[in-house]
């Protein structure tokens, strides 16, 4: 990263901020300035700047280049990525599709997700292991299919929930060196104590969401995500490019939007059928 804060442009300055994401998620970037005096921002009005341009993303229909990286393999594919937001407000979200596939076919993935529950497949040849999850909702399941869930929860297009009675709860820091505000949600915990669920890193110069980080109960980061290449549709600002690190498992997914259709007729019902492969078995 610059001086000034701003993300460098290119491929190489792209794979090093990817590399810098992985160790160290959004405070990993090679920032070489110590953290300036805080900034004083009102937490409602920087909800308000987010949510009102997310509000007006109500469904989306895109191709997409994926690819996907666990350690030994590599897969790039193309297809589709399409969701569809809750038609009220503090409702989780539930109907996300995202698919792939090789031009021989030969490569099959998917994550998604529908009212009954979630799922992730990845069906290629050179794959260590075929692997395929379904969860209902309700199960604890700790496999690859919450992987959903979490693509769910940085893909920058929902708004964020604030329950100042049940939680989640904001709390913002903000800082002049590096130009960021950022958005701390806490949730209780069964034993009443207080965690960080999710970091929201809002650059101040650019004017969005350029990072997300998850973290698991006991307060550690498990998941990084870099959005970039903001592009206007429908009057929304809305990341192109999205590159997502799963720590413990070292996977890596990297989507690139194009022919992004907002509000689109193409989303229905049936766009978020789950349908359980064939060598998946019983």
């Amino acid at each position: 990263m610059k001086a000034d804060g701003s993300i460098l442009v290119g491929v190489g300055a792209w794979a090093l901020l990817v590399v810098a994401l992985a160790m160290g998620g959004c405070n990993g970037w090679g920032k070489q300035e110590p953290p300036g005096p805080i900034v004083q921002r009102s937490t409602e009005k920087l909800l308000d700047q987010i949510n009102t341009n997310n509000k007006l993303i109500g469904s989306l229909w895109s191709r997409v280049d994926i690819k996907v990286e666990l350690p030994g393999e590599k897969h790039s594919v193309g297809g589709h990525l399409i969701l569809r937001k809750p038609s009220e407000y503090g409702q989780p979200p539930r109907d996300l599709l995202l698919k792939g596939s090789d031009t021989l076919g030969a490569v099959d993935f998917q994550m998604g997700s529908n009212s009954d529950g979630y799922w992730y497949m990845l069906d290629a040849p050179k794959s260590k292991d075929d692997v395929y999850s379904f969860v209902a909702y309700g199960k604890d399941s700790g496999e690859q299919a919450e992987r959903a869930l979490d693509l769910l929860s940085v893909l920058g297009v929902y708004e964020l929930v604030v329950d100042m009675e049940n939680g989640p709860w904001p709390v913002l820091r903000g800082y002049e060196a590096p130009p960021y505000y950022i958005l701390t949600f806490f949730e209780r915990l069964a034993d009443g104590s207080l965690r960080a669920k999710k970091d929201v890193w809002w650059h101040r110069r650019k004017q969005y969401v350029d990072c997300i980080e998850l973290f698991d109960e006991e307060g550690h980061r498990y998941l990084a995500a870099l959005l970039d290449d903001y592009q206007q549709f429908g009057g929304a600002k809305l990341a192109t490019r999205i590159r997502i690190f799963w720590h413990e498992e070292k996977l890596t997914l990297e989507l690139k939007l194009r022919d992004v259709e907002v509000d689109s007729k193409r989303v229905s019902d049936g766009s978020f059928v789950h349908r359980k492969p064939d060598w998946a078995g019983q």
